[in-house]
């Protein structure tokens, strides 16, 4: 049981060791700014309108706080929600607070901003019917009425007759009941190169995590060193004392 004690300090160590790097990443983080409690890190490149930071305003890059909702906007669609943005990644998961995805897959167009698609794409073509078709097509709830009825086709496909052709848009993946518009959302990731001032930022910034890391691993290792040898040199002394004890033992029964 005694040798289990000596744990006890390692055990210490190694949590103590695990708060300061939790404090560490928290501390990077705990000045950027965000919409509400909720909301995503807000850092380079993307800095909330109207807010003075201290690099200039990129574009594509402007976020707005609306009813503690961080949101983005695209000239070829409506606001969009940031729910969530990955610096390390450089992605940016967006949803449609209207709950139609289909919609934004319809009318956002990236040619002339900084993002692309995360998914891999493939063209399907919109139909636009007067009845609805029978299956295997699939139709677009929040698109259509009851006078029309919306579907994402393979351009491949002949068109009905009660159909006409709306759009054909390279999206991530045709339409699906399994797939629910408002969690699925879409990722988008961006092209930027950090300027030489936010490279070296994010290089010391990552050199000092690395540092405090390496240190108190190595004092954690030192530490499990010392208390393995005094482990082993109490347990030695014990077992010597034990082999004295019982030796002085059979002593006097023989006497």
């Amino acid at each position: 049981m005694s040798r289990f004690i000596f744990l006890f300090p390692f055990l210490f160590c190694v949590f103590s060791f695990q708060l300061s790097v939790i404090k560490v990443t928290y501390a990077s983080s705990i000045h950027a700014p965000k919409c509400g409690d909720a909301g995503p890190d807000i850092r380079y490149p993307y800095q909330i309108k109207g807010q003075q930071q201290q690099y200039g305003a990129l574009p594509g890059f402007e976020l707005l706080c609306k009813d503690n909702l961080t949101t983005i906007h695209f000239p070829s669609s409506r606001d969009l929600v940031v729910k969530s943005i990955s610096y390390d990644t450089k992605n940016i998961h967006l949803l449609d607070p209207k709950n139609c995805i289909y919609h934004v897959f319809l009318s956002l167009n990236l040619s002339l901003t900084p993002y692309h698609y995360f998914y891999v794409l493939k063209n399907y073509t919109y139909l636009n019917c007067s009845t609805s078709l029978p299956h295997p097509f699939v139709e677009v709830p929040c698109l259509s009425a009851s006078s029309y009825h919306v579907y994402t086709v393979d351009p491949a496909l002949p068109v009905p007759d009660s159909c006409q052709r709306v759009k054909t848009v390279a999206i991530p993946f045709a339409y699906s009941p399994y797939l629910s518009d408002n969690s699925l959302g879409l990722r988008l990731t961006w092209d930027l190169r950090e300027p030489a001032d936010k490279e070296a930022e994010s290089r010391t910034r990552g050199s000092h995590t690395s540092r405090n890391i390496v240190i108190g691993s190595s004092i954690c290792v030192f530490v499990m060193a010392m208390l393995v040898t005094i482990s082993i040199k109490v347990h030695g002394a014990t077992r010597n004392r034990h082999q004295k004890e019982a030796q002085l033992l059979q002593n006097l029964t023989d006497f």
